[in-house]
């Protein structure tokens, strides 16, 4: 009589219990983007009061990690790994895993963090990419529920350099009073572009001091991922901005692909006009390059 007044009691409870019981997923900490993988913390929260046995299980409804403003980059669910600091579990489209199994009296429930990580990844275009998991816990006598939306956000990441600098025009004592011909500099500088986004290159002259004659630029040569560039020789003036390239993401291979070596060779040069000579003397100018993500 005793035993069955106990599991009376112990039924009770847990029915009472299932009215204010749930399971819930939280995020902890930031997302961690290292070289070839992707991280982020999450916390599995099941507050049932009392049971006998204790389940977390995890399925995924989608078969991607996908771009949301551009659904066709997309990273294999496969790809995403659940640790609990002890076990990796390796999620895969249409299976449900178990992730902790506990059999015995619980109280309290139960809490348990894991670690998302998404591995061997490449360049991965900027956008929030997410997909839907599944989690349900269960005890003796309930189930609980809970889709969690595992998301993270990839930044921008462009960069420019070159390689030659500074970039010299020399006269010499021949052609310094030669008139409207073009001197060129010695060395072309190459300016290297590094970009996960679509790209244009930009030539800003707000720089400039004074100049002795007419110059101008000229674009002689760009790598494969560039799209568009100036063919014709240009005339610099200060203070204007000059899209000189434009092009695509600067990689060998989206999502699964690492950073391409692409370039854009810039030749510079210097007129002399036909009324005056060129002073004697060093004079330096300034000109940035810069690079932004654009849309079309």
């Amino acid at each position: 009589m005793k035993k069955i007044l106990i599991l009376l009691l112990f039924i009770l409870i847990q029915i009472k219990s299932s009215v204010f019981a749930n399971v819930a997923v939280k995020d902890l900490g930031n997302t961690i983007i290292s070289n070839n993988q992707i991280s982020k913390q999450i916390q599995v929260q099941e507050d049932s009061f009392i049971s006998l046995q204790f389940l977390i299980k995890v399925r995924t409804l989608d078969t991607f990690i996908s771009n949301s403003s551009n659904p066709r980059y997309k990273i294999p669910i496969n790809q995403l790994y659940l640790n609990d600091g002890e076990n990796e579990f390796q999620m895969l489209p249409n299976s449900e895993i178990t992730l902790l199994s506990l059999s015995g009296l619980q109280f309290w429930g139960y809490t348990k963090n894991y670690n998302c990580t998404i591995k061997n990844i490449g360049i991965l275009p900027p956008g929030t990419y997410s997909t839907r998991l599944q989690f349900q816990t269960q005890t003796a006598l309930f189930t609980y529920n809970t889709v969690y939306n595992l998301s993270f956000t990839i930044p921008t990441t462009q960069d420019i350099s070159s390689i030659t600098n500074p970039v010299n025009i020399r006269l010499t004592p021949d052609n310094v009073f030669e008139t409207n011909i073009n001197i060129s500099n010695i060395t072309s500088p190459q300016i290297l572009i590094k970009s996960n986004d679509k790209w244009k290159l930009i030539l800003d002259t707000s720089n400039l001091d004074n100049l002795i004659g007419k110059y101008y630029f000229q674009i002689t040569g760009v790598s494969k991922n560039v799209t568009e560039y100036e063919t014709s020789q240009i005339e610099l003036l200060p203070n204007k901005r000059y899209v000189i390239a434009k092009g695509n993401p600067t990689v060998t291979e989206l999502i699964t692909g690492n950073y391409s070596t692409d370039y854009v060779n810039i030749k510079y040069s210097l007129k002399n006009p036909s009324d005056k000579y060129l002073k004697e003397g060093q004079f330096k100018n300034f000109i940035n390059y810069i690079i932004q993500s654009r849309s079309n």
